[in-house]
């Protein structure tokens, strides 16, 4: 008897401490969030089993952020540029790495995205700062930290997200989901008039849904629909995302495929080409190039699609930097 009343003590102890948690984890989840969610991301309706050795889901964004204040900030070119200009220090690249989670599977493979990103973006001369399996409030902290900075003496900012994630704009910390709109709507004009006519370039791998996508074998060249995006109202943001909505997204020992192939094409073509133009070649790698060998036939011989969306208003260029 004295055992099962002990028991019982600590079972009912262990369950306030959970509830406890979770609600501080709530508390402390909005009070980094500038505006409200139509629904509480909690693990039971967002936290997702895997047994494929996958990403999962993120989305794109859906929702702005109204400016309700006058911004008075010098523009740093003239209107009518047709290229941005990268005379200043190029920039902070900040790598947001996600491999181990509390309740989700490892992300095998993503360490070696993480150096291919390094190694990259520190050849275009950016400051590359990677951050490792920080929970949600750690995220939160460092992404109010970067737009509270003055980036008056840099050309623009790059921030990479590599997790699990699920619909509606979200990915996952270590301990919990939250929105990708957290993380850029820190960064308009309003919210970082430092950035204002600068580029913001965002990168996402994570998958966007539970589908597989089929390939179509054919004989020749032939026109294809494109798929239109919905764009984002704020300028000089680029989004890039490793798969379209509703579909998978595949990664391997390795490293994943969008992210190693957006490494390969940026290393091979950024002394002479845009970024847009680079990424619609990294978009036909990805899609031509890449075909999922999977134990299972649902998975077999399906593709992934990379996607990006841009309000940027001008070329960008990384051109090296003169050595005087």
């Amino acid at each position: 008897m004295f055992v099962l009343i002990f028991c019982f003590i600590s079972l009912s102890r262990a369950a306030i401490n959970y509830i406890s948690n979770i609600t501080k984890m709530k508390s402390l989840a909005h009070s980094f969030r500038d505006q409200p969610i139509s629904q509480d991301p909690t693990k039971e309706n967002y936290f997702m089993d895997s047994k494929e050795n996958l990403d999962l889901i993120d989305a794109k964004v859906v929702r702005g952020i109204s400016y309700r204040k006058e911004i008075v900030q010098n523009f740093p070119i003239h209107k009518d540029a047709k290229i941005y200009p990268m005379n200043n220090r190029r920039g902070k690249c900040v790598i947001f790495n996600n491999e181990t989670f509390i309740e989700m599977e490892k992300r095998d493979g993503t360490k070696n995205d993480e150096e291919a990103i390094k190694h990259t973006f520190t050849n275009l001369g950016f400051e590359v700062i990677p951050h490792s399996d920080l929970d949600y409030v750690g995220i939160m902290e460092i992404a109010a930290k970067l737009s509270a900075n003055n980036y008056e003496d840099y050309d623009c900012i790059c921030i990479f997200i590599l997790s699990h994630g699920t619909s509606g704009d979200y990915v996952y910390a270590k301990d919990y989901p939250y929105r990708v709109s957290d993380i850029w709507g820190r960064f308009t004009a309003d919210n970082c008039p430092s950035l204002t006519g600068k580029p913001k370039l965002f990168f996402i791998q994570a998958c966007k849904g539970k589908n597989p996508m089929q390939g179509i074998r054919v004989k020749s060249a032939t026109d294809s629909v494109q798929k239109s995006y919905t764009i984002p109202t704020h300028a000089d943001f680029l989004y890039g995302y490793s798969c379209v909505e509703g579909h998978y997204s595949f990664r391997g020992l390795e490293g994943s495929y969008y992210i190693q192939a957006l490494c390969e094409v940026i290393n091979e073509h950024w002394r002479n080409m845009d970024l847009l133009k680079m990424l619609t070649i990294i978009s036909r790698k990805v899609a031509f190039e890449f075909e999922v060998s999977h134990n299972s036939s649902f998975l077999h011989e399906t593709k992934q699609m990379p996607t990006f969306s841009s309000t940027l208003t001008r070329d960008l260029y990384f051109l090296p930097k003169n050595k005087s």
